[in-house]
C-alpha cells in the first residue's frame, strides 16, 4: 500500500484513495493548472556516508528536516545485524523515545507475511498457487469476461496481475460500531463489496496494485488451514522467525508498545482506525522484528536451523511471472508480495507500506548480503522516507561494485518503431483513472540516435539505452527497466519499471488528449470570470434596491443559476476536503458531495437553458454572452464528469 509520495502507484493503504488528487479531481482548475507545463524543484543533494556514525547523522538530518515525529531503523549488514535504534519520539504526549523494540504499523509490508504463508502452504502441497480462484474459492463474487481464456489465478492476487480493481472508499475503514468489530469475516468484505472483483482486462497481462487482491489470498490461508490467517501467520511464519511481539492484532502485548500516528507540522495525533483489509495492511512490527524478515531472506528462507520456506520459493518471490512485461524479458517488477527494483545503481528487494499515520520500507540485497528497515511514524513527507532509503542503500552498498548491463547498438529505423505517445491503461483507481488518462503518459522519442522518454509535459527527457531489443535501461541503472512490445491486437506498448510502480502504456495518437485538456482549461478560464462578475451584478442589485434612479436588473435568475453551478462545484471541493478524514462514511461532508455533484449537473444544464431561451432584447448582449459561456463550460465539465461517474458520486456506499 504506496507509503510514499514518490511511490503513490504502488503501497500506500489510503493515499491514492483519499488524498488532494481525489480533491482536484472535482476542482476544474486543477486540471487546467496539471496540464500546464510544470517546473519540478531540483532534488538537493544528499550526503554519501562513510561510516555508521556518519550515517545516523545523516539520518537524524533527514527527519529533523523533514519535521519527522520519529523514525525506527534497522541495518544488516553481512547477514548480521549493524545497527538497530531511533530517532526522535515514538508518542510525543509521553516523551516516550523511538527504540530498536517500538512497534509500528506497517501497512503494505504485511503482504510479505501473507505470500509466505501461501508459500509455505504451496510447499506443503496444501495449496496450489496457479489453481483457478474460482476453483478453490467459488464463493467470492468475481466477473472475469475472459474467464474461459485468462482465469484469475490465486499467483494473480500475490502479482496484482488479476485485473482487480483498488478498493472502494466505503471499504477501507470499519465502522467502529460493526457487528463483529475488527474480526469483520474477510468473506463479507467480498461480498459486500464487489466492485473491485470485476476484472478489467485480461488476467496475467497487467500490473495494477490491489487491496483486496491480498484481502482474498487471506481468505484463502483460512479456508484452507482452519484458523484465522492472523494465527497461522503467528504460528508459522513469526514464530519460527522469533517475532514475538509483532502481530496483525491489536494485542495487549504490542499496545504499550506502538508508537503514536502523526501528520502535518506541528504534529496532531493520527486517531487509530481499524480496517476491512487485514491482511493487506494491519501488521504491526518493530525495526528489529523487520530486521530478522530481512535476515530471512538474506538465508534464503532460513530461520535459525530450520529451512522454513524452500530458497526456490524465495527467488520466486523477487520477480514477476505472470505480468506481459515479464514473459518480453523484463525481469523487474512486482513478484509475491517484493518490489524489484533499482535505487542507487543498486537492484533491491522488499516492499513499502503506508497507513494513517505511518510509512515504511524495508530492502535488502542478496548478492551483497545487506539490507535496511526503515519505519516512520509521521506521514508528513514520503520524500524523507526515500531520502532515508537511499541514505541506507549508498551506506550499505559503498564498498560492492556497480555494474551496468552493456549497451548495444540499435539502428534508427528500430528505435522509431518504439516512438509515440503511450496513454495508461492500467490504473490502481478505476475512480481516478481520468486523472492518469489527463495527465499521466509518456511520450517516447528520437534524439541525436537515442530513444528518450518524458512525462507528458515534462522538464526532462530521460535517455532510455538499448541493452536489448525491446529491452532499455537508464543511465544510472544496473539493468533493463523499460520493455516495448505489441499485445494479443498489435497495439504498441510501452511498461516502464521504476519507483512509480510498472506503468502499462498503450500508444496511442493524442489529439483526444490534447482535446479534452484544451476544453478543460478553456472552461476553467470562463468558470473563473462567474465569481468577481457575481460580485459586479450583486451589488448593482443592493444599489437598485436602495436608490430608484438605478435601473433594475432584468432576468437575474440567468446571471444568478450558473453562478450557483459554479459556486457548487467549489462547495464540492470543500466537502472533500473534509470528508478524507471519514472516507467511506455517511456524513454530512459525504452527503454534500453527494447532492453537491447532482445540484452542479442540474444548475449547468438550467443555466444554459435559461442563457439560451431568455429575450435577447431584455437583456444586455454581454451579460447574456457571458451567462451562455459560463454555462457551457458548466456543461462540458458536467459531461466529463458523468463519463467519470463522479455525479452523485456515494463515497458511503459499496
Amino acid at each position: 500500500m504506496p507509503s510514499t509520495e514518490e511511490t503513490p502507484a504502488k503501497e500506500g493503504f489510503m493515499r491514492r484513495i483519499f488524498l488532494p488528487i481525489i480533491v482536484s479531481c472535482f476542482l476544474a482548475c486543477g486540471l487546467a493548472i496539471s496540464a500546464a507545463p510544470q517546473t519540478e524543484p531540483e532534488k538537493e543533494g544528499l550526503p554519501h556516508p562513510k561510516t555508521l556514525e556518519e550515517l545516523q547523522q545523516a539520518m537524524r538530518d533527514v527527519v529533523e528536516k523533514n519535521h519527522l515525529t520519529g523514525a525506527g531503523v534497522a541495518l544488516v549488514s553481512n547477514g548480521q545485524l549493524l545497527w538497530c535504534g531511533g530517532i526522535g519520539k515514538a508518542d510525543l504526549a509521553s516523551n516516550r523515545d523511538v527504540t530498536c523494540d517500538t512497534e509500528f504499523r506497517v501497512g503494505s509490508i504485511s503482504k510479505t507475511f501473507v505470500a509466505l504463508a501461501l508459500l509455505k502452504l504451496a510447499e506443503e502441497g496444501k495449496i496450489n498457487l496457479y489453481a483457478r480462484l474460482q476453483d478453490v474459492a467459488p464463493e467470492i463474487p468475481m466477473k472475469n469476461p475472459w474467464g474461459s481464456a485468462n482465469p484469475v489465478r490465486i499467483v494473480n492476487l500475490l502479482e496484482h496481475s488479476a485485473g482487480f480493481d483498488d478498493m472502494e472508499p466505503a471499504e477501507v475503514y470499519l465502522p467502529p460500531k460493526l457487528k463483529y468489530g475488527p474480526d469483520y469475516p474477510l468473506l463479507k468484505v467480498f461480498q459486500e463489496f464487489q466492485e473491485p472483483q470485476v476484472v478489467r482486462w485480461p488476467p496475467s497481462t497487467r500490473f495494477a496494485y490491489s487491496n483486496p487482491g491480498y484481502g482474498i489470498a487471506g481468505y484463502l490461508i483460512e479456508k484452507v488451514t482452519g484458523q484465522r490467517f492472523d494465527a497461522y501467520i503467528r504460528q508459522n511464519i513469526l514464530a519460527p522467525l522469533e517475532i514475538a511481539v509483532g502481530d496483525f492484532r491489536l494485542t495487549e502485548v504490542n499496545r504499550p508498545l506502538l508508537a503514536q500516528g502523526y501528520n502535518g507540522n506541528p504534529p496532531h495525533e493520527v486517531f487509530y482506525k481499524h480496517i476491512y483489509l487485514r491482511p493487506a495492511g494491519d501488521m504491526k512490527a518493530s525495526p528489529g522484528e523487520l530486521a530478522k524478515l530481512v535476515q530471512f531472506f538474506l538465508r534464503r528462507g532460513r530461520a535459525g536451523d530450520v529451512q522454513l520456506v524452500k530458497s526456490d520459493s524465495i527467488a520466486r518471490m523477487e520477480y514477476p511471472e505472470t505480468i506481459s512485461s515479464a514473459k518480453h524479458g523484463l525481469r523487474l517488477g512486482y513478484g509475491l508480495a517484493n518490489y524489484t527494483e533499482s535505487d542507487g545503481g543498486i537492484i533491491t528487494h522488499g516492499h513499502d507500506g503506508g497507513i494513517d499515520g505511518f510509512i515504511s520500507s524495508y530492502r535488502y540485497m542478496p548478492e551483497q548480503n545487506w539490507g535496511y528497515v526503515v519505519l516512520l511514524n509521521s506521514t508528513l513527507s514520503g520524500k524523507a522516507l526515500g531520502d532515508m532509503n537511499h541514505l541506507a542503500i549508498e551506506f550499505l552498498s559503498k564498498d560492492f561494485p556497480k555494474p551496468q548491463q552493456p549497451v548495444i547498438s540499435l539502428a534508427m529505423q528500430e528505435l522509431k518503431k518504439f516512438s509515440g505517445y503511450y496513454a495508461p491503461r492500467a490504473p490502481r483507481n478505476q475512480l481516478l483513472a481520468f486523472m492518469e488518462e489527463l495527465t499521466g503518459g509518456t511520450w517516447i522519442r528520437v534524439a541525436d540516435g537515442k530513444l528518450e522518454c518524458s512525462a507528458l509535459f515534462g522538464k526532462g527527457h530521460e535517455p532510455l539505452l538499448p541493452v536489448g531489443k525491446n529491452l532499455f535501461r537508464g543511465e544510472k541503472e544496473p539493468e533493463a527497466t523499460a520493455v516495448f512490445f505489441r499485445d494479443a491486437s498489435g497495439r504498441m506498448i510501452y511498461v516502464r519499471s521504476s519507483e512509480n510502480g510498472d506503468p502499462y502504456g498503450e500508444r496511442v495518437f493524442p489529439i483526444w488528449l490534447f482535446t479534452r485538456l484544451l476544453l478543460l482549461a478553456a472552461s476553467t478560464v470562463v468558470l473563473a470570470t462567474a465569481l468577481p462578475y457575481a460580485l459586479f451584478w450583486g451589488l448593482w442589485l443592493l444599489l437598485a434596491r436602495s436608490f430608484k434612479r438605478i435601473r433594475r436588473l432584468k432576468h437575474v435568475r440567468v446571471r444568478a443559476v450558473p453562478f450557483f453551478a459554479v459556486l457548487s462545484l467549489l462547495l464540492v471541493v470543500f466537502a472533500f476536503s473534509k470528508a478524507t478524514n471519514d472516507i467511506g462514511t455517511f456524513n454530512f461532508w459525504s452527503f454534500l458531495i453527494f447532492v453537491g455533484t447532482i445540484a452542479f449537473a442540474v444548475l449547468s444544464l438550467a443555466g444554459l437553458a435559461l442563457a439560451v431561451s431568455v429575450p435577447r432584447a431584455e437583456i444586455h448582449k454581454w451579460a447574456r454572452i457571458h451567462s451562455l459561456l459560463v454555462s457551457t463550460a458548466c456543461c462540458i465539465v458536467t459531461i466529463f464528469f458523468s463519463a467519470w461517474h463522479l455525479i452523485g458520486l456515494r463515497l458511503w456506499a459499496p
